[in-house]
């Protein structure tokens, strides 16, 4: 509602601010700029209907309190305004943070208020950010303070074991051999798991600095199950355990290629661990919310028992327990996992039962198909994206002008095919190509040299890299088609 509060000429100026306002009201009234209707999507008449007048927008019922502290407050000369900063839930829902400044003018016995509203959205959000972080920050520093109290006792306890075993082989020359060879047993295998717990905790700590190296890349999902597969074939074939993956190739993730080996064979693991003899282990994969991979990992084990379900994944817990074999883990091993899944900004969940099994699902950004093109002549560049964009529907295309703005490109994202000149200002093509093969040890990228000139030299330099194909012509609608039809990601 703007009045002759609000002259036109006050109006156009404040609606020109977007962060200060100022209102007037009273009990029955209420008075503020166009600016301020529009962005709490509320007009000043339907605000002057409310009981509290804008502060009936505050949640949880605290507009009456504070309306009513603005009315008792006294106002006197060493008080002459009120500051407050309020919550106000605008129309559309969204939240808005204001300060208020409030002072009180009587006129012919008719009490009238003034607000100065400032904007401070922005400040309280990150102040609310702030306060989350360091709750977090205290909270992880208490399960580290546990954490510390339940290692120090969990790397202490097995030495002594080891040293008497140890003591008792060195002492003994005349111990029976079968004694002998369960005590050397014994000492290896409480060994392994004392490195493991050494380096699931250094891998840990590592990922909370921050220090942790961190590489994504394209990779193909298949492979790096194949990959965790391979490495417990021993333990597997011990057990006569039948593994069936069911992931269907072609299935591209971004990740770091030994943290995610490091997830899946510890999963896989676990459930090798906990499934008994003559039994399966089924692996599949599929698409999760169109942007995550998901990968499944499914037991025959002996289960989870309800009240251990929510020990799993923290820190301060440390759960762990014998395999059906008597295998033996550190109890970090899915605190390490949830960790580096969280890094690549999935997420990890589980359901098991007593006596059926387990099944753990956990989430991958899924690596789009990227083109990636080295061209600076615009008339190739419409050539280049006509053809490509009809054949490639589903792959982001990527233009740099030259090889060093192509470089900063593949170290962000390894492309699912590069095109690039050989002859190129400041670099030629076959470092560009070196420089990706280096990132892409599997060769997964397709690699097209498009250029006039390449020299025998060079072609068999390519030829090491593994280049799909050269283009030693004009480039025309024509001879692109050609070359990228047997192509097709």
């Amino acid at each position: 509602m703007v009045n002759n509060f609000i002259t036109s000429e006050l109006n156009s100026l404040l609606n020109m601010q977007k962060d200060f306002f100022i209102l007037k009201w009273n009990e029955n009234e209420f008075y503020c700029s166009e600016h301020f209707e529009k962005l709490i999507g509320i007009t000043a008449k339907e605000i002057s209907e409310y009981k509290y007048i804008h502060y009936s927008l505050i949640p949880d019922n605290k507009g009456e309190e504070i309306f009513n502290a603005i009315k008792n407050n006294s106002f006197t000369d060493n008080n002459k305004t009120k500051q407050t900063d309020i919550e106000i839930i605008a129309g559309n829902d969204k939240t808005i943070w204001f300060r208020e400044f409030v002072s009180k003018n009587t006129d012919n016995g008719k009490e009238n208020y003034f607000s100065i509203l400032f904007n401070i959205t922005d400040f309280k959000n990150k102040e609310i950010e702030l306060h989350q972080d360091i709750s977090s920050k205290q909270e992880l520093n208490k399960s580290k303070d546990k954490l510390i109290s339940i290692i120090s006792h969990d790397l202490r306890a097995p030495f002594s074991s080891l040293l008497g075993f140890a003591e008792i082989l060195i002492n003994e020359p005349n111990l029976p051999e079968d004694e002998r060879i369960d005590y050397l047993k014994y000492i290896y295998e409480a060994s392994q798991v004392q490195l493991q717990m050494v380096n699931h905790l250094l891998d840990w700590t590592r990922l909370q600095a921050g220090t942790i190296k961190y590489e994504p890349q394209r990779l193909d999902i298949l492979d790096l199950i194949n990959n965790s597969v391979s490495v417990l074939t021993g333990s597997v074939m011990r057990k006569n355990i039948k593994i069936i993956v069911d992931a269907e190739p072609g299935l591209f993730v971004n990740v770091d290629e030994r943290l995610i080996n490091q997830v899946i064979t510890n999963l896989l693991s676990n459930a090798v661990k906990f499934t008994p003899e003559s039994k399966k282990i089924t692996i599949t994969t599929g698409i999760y919310k169109n942007d995550m991979v998901e990968i499944i990992i499914a037991d025959e084990g002996i289960g989870i028992a309800p009240e251990d379900h929510e020990k799993l994944f923290k820190i301060d817990t440390k759960f762990s327990k014998a395999g059906t074999a008597g295998e033996r883990g550190t109890g970090l091993g899915l605190t390490l996992v949830k960790e580096i899944i969280e890094k690549h900004e999935g997420k990890i969940w589980f359901f098991s039962e007593v006596d059926k099994g387990s099944e753990f699902h956990f989430t991958l950004p899924k690596s789009d198909n990227t083109i990636l093109i080295v061209e600076d002549d615009k008339f190739n560049k419409e050539i280049f994206f006509e053809v490509l964009s009809k054949n490639f529907t589903n792959s982001k295309i990527t233009f740099c002008k030259n090889g060093f703005e192509a470089l900063n490109s593949m170290l962000e994202k390894t492309p699912s095919i590069l095109i690039t000149k050989n002859n190129m200002e400041l670099m030629k093509g076959t470092e560009l190509v070196s420089t990706l093969r280096k990132k892409d040890q599997k060769n997964k990228s397709q690699i097209f040299i498009v250029d006039k000139e390449i020299s025998e030299k060079d072609k068999r330099e390519y030829d090491g890299y593994h280049v799909n194909d050269f283009l030693m012509e004009d480039i025309s609608i024509e001879s692109l088609t050609l070359l990228f039809e047997e192509s097709l990601l």
